[in-house]
């Protein structure tokens, strides 16, 4: 394919960092290969086979492409986010990313069952819409009845009426009663919830120590000052997001019968290691 082969050209005059390079070298090779991996990600989420899907996708693959979606527009404004030093908004971008990743993989693995049942997880606010009294309030407006009915068009498209709920009523509106974090340990990766996820979840929730990273400034006396200015970010903190991303992809290109795409995603999951370890042991070293 063409533009596979556009972007993996550039990298027979590039050399790949390896653990003993530079810090410069590093910053210099990051945001290259990561805007390269997204645009991976967007040629895949493109991709299909003719023979097993000669239109589109079906409602029990088309939840999972639109999760492969978010990432590659995700991970495409991350970089951009770099390289304009604001590691606040990264925070937002980098835990959607990884949800989508991880819930993305647990599906993957599920029955249609559980698919139909992450599916009706979205209808939750929607439902409290249609629930909502009519002609009270917002709902006695036009734009509060055409919002009503645009939802039951969605209900509708599905199958679904305002009884299909119960099960999802019952497990508090979390697939198969899992909140993400169980998904996390599902898929084996519990140990990177805190670090890589549950840390992120600060820039949603208004969190003191959010602010204390971000928008105040510590001052000798032992008072806060506000923080207006962005922070600047470290691009090595893309390859964990990469690293729970990149599998999503894999198992999608086997899923729909593209495996003859999938050296690609296996080069990135390549790369992206190396790249990792070569940033870990120049910290190291000034750490020691």
């Amino acid at each position: 394919m063409e533009e596979f082969q556009e972007i993996f050209k550039k990298y027979q005059s590039i050399k790949v960092p390896e653990v003993g390079c530079d810090i410069g070298r590093l910053l210099d090779f990051s945001p290259v290969f990561f805007t390269d991996v997204a645009e991976i990600y967007d040629i895949n989420t493109r991709l299909k086979n003719e023979e097993r899907n000669p239109s589109g996708f079906d409602l029990n693959d088309a939840p999972i492409l639109g999760l492969l979606v978010k990432i590659s527009k995700l991970l495409r404004e991350i970089v951009v986010y770099y390289k304009a030093g604001d590691a606040n908004i990264i925070s937002y971008l980098e835990r959607q990313a990884i949800e989508a990743g991880i819930v993305a993989q647990y599906l993957l693995q599920a029955t249609p069952e559980t698919i139909e049942n992450y599916r009706k997880c979205s209808y939750k606010d929607r439902l409290r819409i249609l629930e909502a009294p009519e002609n009270e309030g917002f709902y006695a407006t036009k734009a509060g009845k055409r919002l009503k009915a645009d939802v039951l068009t969605q209900l509708n498209a599905e199958g679904f009426s305002t009884a299909s709920f119960e099960v999802q009523k019952k497990h508090n509106w979390k697939v198969d009663g899992k909140s993400i974090r169980d998904m996390f340990k599902a898929l084996g990766l519990d140990a990177l919830y805190g670090n890589v996820y549950g840390l992120s979840s600060e820039s949603i929730h208004a969190s003191w120590g959010h602010s204390m990273n971000f928008d105040l400034h510590y001052n000798e006396d032992q008072t806060y000052s506000a923080y207006p200015i962005e922070m600047p970010a470290d691009i090595r903190y893309v390859a964990p997001v990469v690293e729970l991303c990149n599998p999503a992809f894999i198992g999608w290109s086997k899923r729909v019968n593209l495996n003859e795409h999938d050296r690609s995603l296996k080069w990135i999951a390549s790369v992206n290691r190396r790249l990792f370890y070569a940033f870990d042991a120049v910290y190291a070293a000034k750490d020691g």
